[in-house]
């Protein structure tokens, strides 16, 4: 059997609350918005039902609970990936400058050919 489908968001548990307890949307109107949370909390509270009232998101285990710190400009590079592209861009501009004589001011490939026809 499948699990039913559980909500961590907190105006979804707010709502399933007053459900249970036999409150409708109609009775949700009269506090504000039914998209609100403040609506929903207003309404548990005047009922005076309880309910979590924490502010901070709920752990849903894939939240970082490490405390923050500082980082560095090397930690998001990936040295491997610097050299690959570096040295895919030095072949790629080595092989337009061999294309393109004109524009080849290093002369990286220096071989001519001449063909000639008829008499010297």
């Amino acid at each position: 059997m499948s699990k039913p489908l559980i909500s961590y968001r907190r105006i979804d548990q707010l709502k399933q609350l007053a459900y249970d307890c036999n409150l409708t949307n109609e009775q949700a109107r009269e506090f504000g918005k039914l998209t609100a949370t403040a609506t929903w909390e207003k309404l548990l509270t005047s009922h005076g039902l309880e309910f979590d009232r924490q502010t901070e998101p709920l752990d849903t285990g894939l939240i970082n609970q490490e405390s923050p710190r500082q980082i560095n400009l090397t930690d998001w590079i990936d040295w491997a990936q610097a050299l690959a592209l570096a040295l895919a861009s030095v072949g790629f501009a080595l092989l337009i400058f061999g294309l393109f004589p004109r524009i080849n001011p290093l002369n990286l490939f220096p071989v001519k050919i001449t063909i000639q026809i008829g008499q010297k």
